[in-house]
């Protein structure tokens, strides 16, 4: 099944975590309720989705999650 997001998507996943914005850049680092680093790159003006391997790479290698929808499900529950 195929999961569609968008940046602004993904910017909520990153706070949801307790992620902060550095400056005015585009880079979110935090440590998660489970205590785990992370970090995350957001490119919030570009409009509409986020490319599917995009995605991908975010949940697995940024946000620490198993799999897409697993990142799906933390922003949907």
């Amino acid at each position: 099944m195929g999961y569609t997001f968008k940046w602004d998507d993904i910017e909520k996943i990153c706070r949801k975590l307790g992620m902060q914005r550095q400056g005015k850049t585009a880079v979110w680092k935090g440590l998660g309720p489970d205590g785990i680093k992370r970090t995350c790159i957001i490119h919030a003006k570009h409009k509409g989705n986020v490319g599917s391997s995009l995605v991908q790479k975010i949940a697995t290698k940024e946000l620490g999650f198993t799999s897409v929808e697993e990142m799906y499900r933390f922003l949907n529950g």
